[in-house]
């Protein structure tokens, strides 16, 4: 699976999408895809556009999850450790083990006696008690250089500036850049895809429905959108539609666990649990590891025979 791809021998009994990690970690899911965009975390295999991550990168984005946790925001993480990455010379290199401390909100990078903010500033390395429990994490990923502040007369500047404007958590201003974005620079399924996100996140329900729906239309192969799109029609009630859209999206990757587990709840909602049973069951085989995996055993606990 070097190449990133997946071939007929190959499976993600093991691997994480973008959705079962952000369930796992308590973080949201564009905190991940924002992490995996800015290289610091690698899928080991994508399929229809889908991205699977394995278990070492799990634990790096464990390490960015705590620092959430501590008061840094997604986006302060990729520049900080973009930032360190290029002060310590590994973006001449194909990857980098750097050992980051996290220090109030700072990230600092050890290297021997010297202890290296992102903004370059130089520290002495104190000597610290057992007790201290500031131990450096080793983080291994490509290392990209220093980002730099983009025009918002560029696509590029404008997605940059929406995904701040996210960070921040100001949801009409994100949404602006990215409809200004698709004015500037036409139709575009990935623009579309997050615009879509963002309305969903602001619960504009029918404008997230639509934009899925132009993103598809934009690349037919996006199935992550189309399995957005199910889930946001289920949540309009709309459950035929749902169940159609997750079969679409079967038909393109049979084996998108978590598409499996999306129809079989529609499935269930439309009193249509002997459909049901096969798709938790052929979820629980695809991701046995994934954080939803108790509620599919649940749904099947009244069939032992298909647990078997």
């Amino acid at each position: 699976m070097g190449d990133g791809s997946l071939n007929s021998t190959s499976t993600t009994a093991q691997l994480y999408t973008p959705a079962m990690m952000a369930e796992m970690l308590d973080v949201s899911v564009r905190a991940v895809r924002l992490w995996q965009r800015s290289g610091l975390m690698h899928p080991t295999a994508v399929v229809m556009k889908v991205p699977y991550f394995d278990y070492s990168v799990l634990c790096t984005a464990k390490t960015f999850s705590q620092w959430v946790r501590s008061g840094l925001t997604p986006q302060s993480i990729v520049r900080q450790v973009t930032a360190l990455c290029e002060l310590s010379g590994a973006s001449t290199c194909a990857s980098s083990e750097l050992p980051i401390t996290l220090q109030g909100k700072r990230l600092v990078l050890t290297q021997g006696a010297v202890q290296l903010e992102a903004s370059g500033q130089m520290q002495l390395e104190f000597v610290q008690s057992d007790d201290d429990g500031s131990e450096p994490v080793t983080l291994k990923f490509n290392a990209l250089p220093v980002a730099e502040s983009h025009s918002f007369e560029s696509l590029r500047g404008m997605i940059e500036a929406a995904i701040s404007a996210e960070e921040a958590e100001d949801l009409d201003a994100a949404i602006g850049w990215y409809r200004t974005a698709l004015a500037a620079y036409g139709p575009n399924a990935e623009v579309c895809f997050q615009l879509a996100e963002v309305l969903y996140r602001s619960a504009d329900l029918a404008g997230a429905r639509e934009r899925y729906y132009c993103a598809i239309e934009q690349d037919p192969e996006l199935v992550e959108a189309r399995a957005n799109l199910g889930c946001v029609l289920a949540e309009c009630g709309q459950h035929d539609l749902a169940i159609a859209a997750f079969e679409g999206a079967l038909i393109q990757y049979g084996d998108y666990a978590d598409v499996h587990f999306h129809l079989a709840r529609a499935l269930d909602e439309v009193n249509r649990g002997d459909e049901a049973l096969k798709h938790w069951q052929r979820f629980l085989e695809l991701a046995p590891a994934s954080p939803w995996a108790d509620e599919a055993t649940s749904r099947l606990g009244g069939t032992p025979s298909l647990l078997s």
